[in-house]
């Protein structure tokens, strides 16, 4: 019995947590996917995370919590919608943002997704992006046809 409520504690005692990830593909061909991890049951970011991929190439930049000032995340599984915005900056001088309203393609591969076309570029949604370390902070990347994704435990 006393294992009973150990576990119990354990289970109960765990944080919430969700996990929104947006993607798309530049002219170049280089996936640019941005990830952000939040905390507790009011979503809270912690971090986020910029990957590029090109072919076997894969590189990126982290951001904290502390560089983010606005972010909100959403998932309606009635009718299978997210909602995702952010805005932040790396080192907190170079911009992240993205503004999302759209399908919620959780469980899926966004790029075969993107591939498939599956999305179309809905009015007003986009991921924009700093490039990364040895660029100045205007070299940026806009994608408008994106998939997004929201995950929670909640």
């Amino acid at each position: 019995m006393k294992y009973f409520f150990l576990l119990a504690s354990l289970i109960c005692s765990a944080k919430a947590f969700a996990v929104s990830e947006c993607t798309g593909r530049a002219s170049d061909n280089t996936w640019v996917t941005v990830h952000i991890n939040t905390t507790g049951a009011t979503g809270i970011p912690e971090s986020g995370e910029v990957t590029f991929e090109n072919e076997e190439n894969k590189f990126g930049y982290r951001f904290t919590k502390e560089e983010i000032t606005q972010f909100f995340e959403y998932d309606e599984p009635a009718n299978n919608s997210a909602i995702v915005g952010l805005a932040a900056y790396a080192e907190k001088e170079f911009p992240i943002s993205i503004k999302y309203n759209g399908p919620n393609f959780v469980d899926m591969d966004q790029k075969s997704v993107i591939e498939d076309g599956k999305t179309q570029p809905i009015k007003n949604n986009f991921l924009r992006v700093w490039k990364g370390p040895g660029h100045s902070a205007t070299d940026q990347i806009q994608l408008n046809d994106i998939a997004c994704s929201v995950w929670s435990n909640i």
